[in-house]
């Protein structure tokens, strides 16, 4: 079959590595059931759920990945990425029930894919972040009773016509900005 391709090629002039090469796609597509270019795939599915947390450029896009690990692995199965960047491949697998093991020079990236694969415990996660908010709270009311108490009524407040300021911004960030 290739060499009736490169005869016909030949006989019109055609390069004979462009016939190839879509061949090949075709028999990509025929033997993975995909159209691995993604095409049809809007930006915010390609960046689903934890891949979107950083926008680490040369990561894949996770639907590829997938559908290799499908091909490839099943559950159980542990994968090997030796580069493995933001962790695109470690989630995946990870989601598939696929154990990954992943290598990576750059410090920055090791947290990114720590972040993205840790086991949480949403409700633990929950408090920490509740408590955290209820602290910083407290703190910028003790800041602002602080000020009260040492500039009294010399403090300069500014104000604003723009509806949409008052409506994205609080009081006190508004104050921030406008001073």
């Amino acid at each position: 079959m290739l060499e009736a391709n490169r005869k016909a090629a030949k006989k019109f002039g055609i390069d004979a590595k462009i016939i190839e090469a879509r061949i090949n796609a075709q028999k990509n597509i025929e033997i993975l059931g995909d159209d691995l270019t993604f095409l049809s795939v809007r930006e915010s599915e390609r960046t689903k759920h934890v891949h979107r947390l950083h926008p680490y450029l040369g990561k894949f896009i996770p639907q590829l990945v997938e559908v290799f690990l499908k091909r490839f692995f099943k559950k159980g199965d542990t994968i090997l990425d030796p580069f493995s960047g933001s962790g695109t491949t470690l989630v995946e697998a990870n989601i598939l029930g696929i154990n990954s093991i992943g290598i990576e020079l750059s410090p920055f990236n090791v947290l990114i894919q720590e972040v993205k694969t840790k086991k949480y415990n949403i409700p633990e996660v929950e408090k920490e972040i509740k408590d955290a908010l209820k602290r910083v709270k407290s703190f910028s009311h003790s800041l602002q009773n602080k000020s009260k108490s040492l500039f009294g009524d010399k403090i300069e407040t500014f104000t604003t016509d723009s509806e949409y300021l008052k409506e994205w911004f609080s009081e006190r960030a508004l104050q921030e900005i406008l001073f």
